[in-house]
Protein backbone atom coordinates (compact mmCIF):
# COMPACT_ATOMS: atom_id res chain seq x y z
CA UNK A 1 0.00 0.00 0.00
CA UNK A 2 2.96 2.36 0.43
CA UNK A 3 3.36 2.83 -3.17
CA UNK A 4 0.00 2.81 -3.81
CA UNK A 5 0.29 6.08 -2.02
CA UNK A 6 3.04 7.44 -3.29
CA UNK A 7 1.62 6.85 -6.67
CA UNK A 8 -1.63 8.98 -6.12
CA UNK A 9 -0.24 11.88 -4.30
CA UNK A 10 2.64 11.76 -6.87
CA UNK A 11 -0.24 11.81 -9.45
CA UNK A 12 -2.05 14.43 -7.70
CA UNK A 13 1.24 16.52 -6.85
CA UNK A 14 1.69 16.76 -11.08
CA UNK A 15 -1.97 17.34 -11.95
CA UNK A 16 -2.14 20.42 -9.13
CA UNK A 17 1.47 21.74 -10.60
CA UNK A 18 0.34 21.68 -14.26
CA UNK A 19 -3.21 23.23 -13.04
CA UNK A 20 -1.37 25.95 -11.45
CA UNK A 21 1.28 26.72 -14.55
CA UNK A 22 -1.92 26.48 -16.85
CA UNK A 23 -2.99 29.54 -14.68
CA UNK A 24 -0.12 31.60 -14.33
CA UNK A 25 2.53 30.22 -17.13
CA UNK A 26 1.97 32.18 -20.40
CA UNK A 27 2.34 29.82 -23.54
CA UNK A 28 0.99 26.84 -21.26
CA UNK A 29 -2.54 25.93 -22.41
CA UNK A 30 -3.29 22.17 -22.19
CA UNK A 31 -6.96 21.87 -21.54
CA UNK A 32 -7.98 20.44 -17.94
CA UNK A 33 -8.83 16.76 -19.50
CA UNK A 34 -5.33 16.46 -20.46
CA UNK A 35 -4.48 17.59 -17.31
CA UNK A 36 -6.33 15.01 -15.29
CA UNK A 37 -5.77 12.27 -17.74
CA UNK A 38 -2.01 12.07 -18.33
CA UNK A 39 -0.40 11.63 -15.58
CA UNK A 40 -2.28 8.58 -14.21
CA UNK A 41 -1.81 6.91 -18.32
CA UNK A 42 1.66 7.72 -17.87
CA UNK A 43 1.96 5.82 -14.55
CA UNK A 44 -0.06 2.92 -16.30
CA UNK A 45 2.01 3.09 -19.53
CA UNK A 46 5.30 3.10 -17.18
CA UNK A 47 4.31 -0.04 -14.93
CA UNK A 48 3.60 -1.96 -18.39
CA UNK A 49 6.53 -1.33 -19.58
CA UNK A 50 8.84 -2.23 -16.15
CA UNK A 51 6.48 -5.62 -15.94
CA UNK A 52 8.07 -6.42 -19.80
CA UNK A 53 11.36 -5.52 -18.72
CA UNK A 54 10.43 -7.56 -15.43
CA UNK A 55 9.52 -10.36 -17.83
CA UNK A 56 12.40 -10.16 -19.91
CA UNK A 57 15.10 -10.38 -17.68
CA UNK A 58 13.42 -13.08 -15.37
CA UNK A 59 14.00 -14.93 -19.20
CA UNK A 60 17.69 -14.87 -19.01
CA UNK A 61 19.81 -17.77 -17.46
CA UNK A 62 20.06 -18.78 -13.83
CA UNK A 63 23.70 -18.85 -14.23
CA UNK A 64 24.01 -14.88 -14.38
CA UNK A 65 22.60 -14.06 -11.42
CA UNK A 66 24.16 -16.82 -9.10
CA UNK A 67 25.65 -16.08 -6.05
CA UNK A 68 29.33 -16.59 -7.49
CA UNK A 69 27.94 -14.24 -10.14
CA UNK A 70 29.47 -10.97 -10.95
CA UNK A 71 26.03 -9.30 -9.62
CA UNK A 72 27.19 -10.86 -6.00
CA UNK A 73 30.48 -8.41 -5.65
CA UNK A 74 29.53 -5.78 -3.71
CA UNK A 75 32.01 -3.55 -2.95
CA UNK A 76 33.42 -1.63 0.42
CA UNK A 77 32.94 1.37 -1.38
CA UNK A 78 29.53 0.08 -2.52
CA UNK A 79 27.95 -0.84 0.82
CA UNK A 80 29.44 2.53 2.64
CA UNK A 81 27.23 4.18 0.01
CA UNK A 82 24.55 2.24 1.48
CA UNK A 83 25.49 3.01 4.88
CA UNK A 84 25.13 6.62 3.99
CA UNK A 85 22.07 6.41 2.61
CA UNK A 86 20.25 4.60 5.95
CA UNK A 87 19.06 1.74 4.36
CA UNK A 88 19.47 -0.37 7.39
CA UNK A 89 16.93 2.13 8.83
CA UNK A 90 14.42 2.18 6.25
CA UNK A 91 14.75 -1.25 4.46
CA UNK A 92 11.84 -2.62 6.42
CA UNK A 93 9.47 0.24 5.38
CA UNK A 94 9.77 -0.37 1.70
CA UNK A 95 7.50 -3.01 0.59
CA UNK A 96 9.05 -6.98 -0.93
CA UNK A 97 6.76 -7.61 -4.20
CA UNK A 98 8.34 -11.30 -3.70
CA UNK A 99 4.70 -12.63 -4.62
CA UNK A 100 5.18 -11.83 -8.20
CA UNK A 101 8.21 -14.82 -8.10
CA UNK A 102 7.02 -16.97 -5.10
CA UNK A 103 9.96 -16.22 -3.24
CA UNK A 104 9.65 -13.70 -0.45
CA UNK A 105 12.75 -11.67 0.26
CA UNK A 106 11.36 -9.54 3.45
CA UNK A 107 13.11 -11.93 6.01
CA UNK A 108 15.71 -14.37 5.68
CA UNK A 109 13.98 -18.00 6.68
CA UNK A 110 16.37 -20.85 6.46
CA UNK A 111 19.65 -19.19 7.88
CA UNK A 112 21.03 -22.30 8.36
CA UNK A 113 20.33 -23.66 5.10
CA UNK A 114 22.64 -22.61 1.93
CA UNK A 115 20.52 -23.90 -0.72
CA UNK A 116 18.26 -21.37 0.67
CA UNK A 117 20.45 -19.01 0.95
CA UNK A 118 21.94 -19.19 -2.95
CA UNK A 119 17.78 -19.08 -3.71
CA UNK A 120 17.75 -15.99 -1.83
CA UNK A 121 20.97 -14.53 -3.53
CA UNK A 122 19.40 -15.56 -6.85
CA UNK A 123 16.48 -13.97 -6.65
CA UNK A 124 17.79 -11.16 -5.17
CA UNK A 125 20.03 -10.40 -7.94
CA UNK A 126 17.70 -10.63 -10.75
CA UNK A 127 15.60 -8.20 -8.22
CA UNK A 128 18.77 -5.80 -8.69
CA UNK A 129 18.81 -5.95 -12.25
CA UNK A 130 15.03 -5.49 -12.99
CA UNK A 131 15.06 -2.82 -10.56
CA UNK A 132 17.81 -0.92 -12.17
CA UNK A 133 16.95 -1.53 -15.63
CA UNK A 134 13.03 0.02 -15.16
CA UNK A 135 14.72 3.33 -14.01
CA UNK A 136 15.44 4.11 -17.90
CA UNK A 137 12.84 2.10 -19.37
CA UNK A 138 10.47 4.03 -17.46
CA UNK A 139 12.00 7.41 -19.38
CA UNK A 140 10.45 5.79 -22.06
CA UNK A 141 7.34 7.59 -21.65
CA UNK A 142 7.81 10.46 -22.67
CA UNK A 143 7.99 9.12 -26.09
CA UNK A 144 3.92 8.54 -25.65
CA UNK A 145 3.25 12.31 -24.72
CA UNK A 146 3.88 15.38 -26.71
CA UNK A 147 7.46 16.85 -27.17
CA UNK A 148 5.83 20.12 -25.07
CA UNK A 149 4.16 18.13 -22.34
CA UNK A 150 7.20 15.79 -21.89
CA UNK A 151 8.57 18.02 -19.09
CA UNK A 152 5.40 18.93 -17.27
CA UNK A 153 4.07 14.73 -17.59
CA UNK A 154 6.09 12.15 -18.76
CA UNK A 155 9.66 12.95 -16.71
CA UNK A 156 7.55 13.85 -13.38
CA UNK A 157 5.74 10.40 -13.37
CA UNK A 158 9.34 8.78 -15.04
CA UNK A 159 11.27 10.27 -11.81
CA UNK A 160 8.66 8.79 -9.08
CA UNK A 161 9.35 5.79 -11.41
CA UNK A 162 13.17 5.62 -10.48
CA UNK A 163 12.63 6.32 -7.14
CA UNK A 164 10.44 3.80 -6.39
CA UNK A 165 12.77 1.03 -7.86
CA UNK A 166 15.73 2.45 -6.59
CA UNK A 167 14.94 2.17 -3.03
CA UNK A 168 14.29 -1.88 -3.13
CA UNK A 169 17.10 -1.94 -5.65
CA UNK A 170 19.75 -0.21 -2.57
CA UNK A 171 18.43 -3.42 0.31
CA UNK A 172 18.64 -5.75 -2.32
CA UNK A 173 22.09 -4.84 -3.05
CA UNK A 174 22.48 -4.06 0.84
CA UNK A 175 21.90 -7.62 2.04
CA UNK A 176 24.06 -9.17 -0.84
CA UNK A 177 27.09 -9.54 1.87
CA UNK A 178 25.06 -10.77 4.73
CA UNK A 179 23.76 -13.43 2.50
CA UNK A 180 26.53 -14.62 1.66
CA UNK A 181 28.34 -14.44 5.36
CA UNK A 182 25.90 -16.39 6.49
CA UNK A 183 26.85 -18.89 3.71
CA UNK A 184 30.23 -18.65 4.50
CA UNK A 185 29.52 -19.43 8.14
CA UNK A 186 27.09 -22.18 7.48
CA UNK A 187 30.11 -23.50 5.57
CA UNK A 188 32.27 -23.76 8.71
CA UNK A 189 30.17 -25.18 10.66
CA UNK A 190 29.81 -28.18 8.89
CA UNK A 191 34.01 -28.63 8.79
CA UNK A 192 34.11 -27.39 12.50
CA UNK A 193 35.29 -30.16 15.07
CA UNK A 194 32.47 -31.39 16.85
CA UNK A 195 32.48 -29.72 20.25
CA UNK A 196 33.75 -26.52 19.79
CA UNK A 197 30.53 -24.39 20.14
CA UNK A 198 32.04 -21.35 21.66
CA UNK A 199 33.83 -20.47 18.25
CA UNK A 200 30.50 -21.24 16.48
CA UNK A 201 28.87 -18.81 19.00
CA UNK A 202 31.50 -16.11 17.85
CA UNK A 203 31.21 -17.23 14.02
CA UNK A 204 27.36 -16.06 14.52
CA UNK A 205 28.31 -12.78 15.49
CA UNK A 206 30.83 -11.51 12.37
CA UNK A 207 30.46 -8.83 10.58
CA UNK A 208 29.76 -8.10 7.27
CA UNK A 209 31.18 -5.20 5.01
CA UNK A 210 27.84 -2.84 5.32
Amino acid sequence: MLYVWIILIANLLIIAANLLCSLFVQGFSPDVAHILLMPPISTVAVIAVDGIAAFIIRRLPQKWFAYDSIFSRVSKKECAFYTKLGVRKWRTKVPELGMFTGFHKNKVYEPDSNDYLMRYILEANYGFVIHVACVPVGFLIILICPLEWALSFGIPVAIVNAVLNLMPAFILRYNIPRLLSLMRMNDRRKTRPVGDEARAEDDTKTKVNC
